[in-house]
């Protein structure tokens, strides 16, 4: 299934344009795709931390116990 696509406008300086260029050609990439796949890595970067730290706090409010290694190892060896 395609999809339909939206323009936007970035504005970066010539120096990150540069880096751009010489990464995306060496990826064999475009810098529309480039650029479209840093964004979407980013995007789920952001989504899989805020997730990790609700998660976390989930936990950090049960008051489970929890144990060490070593202890563990004492227990089961």
């Amino acid at each position: 299934m395609h999809t339909l696509s939206k323009p936007i406008a970035v504005r970066f300086d010539e120096d990150l344009v540069q880096l751009i260029e010489e990464v995306s050609a060496g990826q064999h990439m475009t810098k529309t795709d480039f650029i479209r796949e840093a964004v979407l890595e980013k995007l789920e970067d952001m989504y899989d931390l805020a997730k990790a730290e609700k998660t976390y706090k989930e936990w950090a409010d049960s008051s489970k116990k929890t144990y060490s290694h070593e202890e563990m190892m004492k227990r089961y060896g």
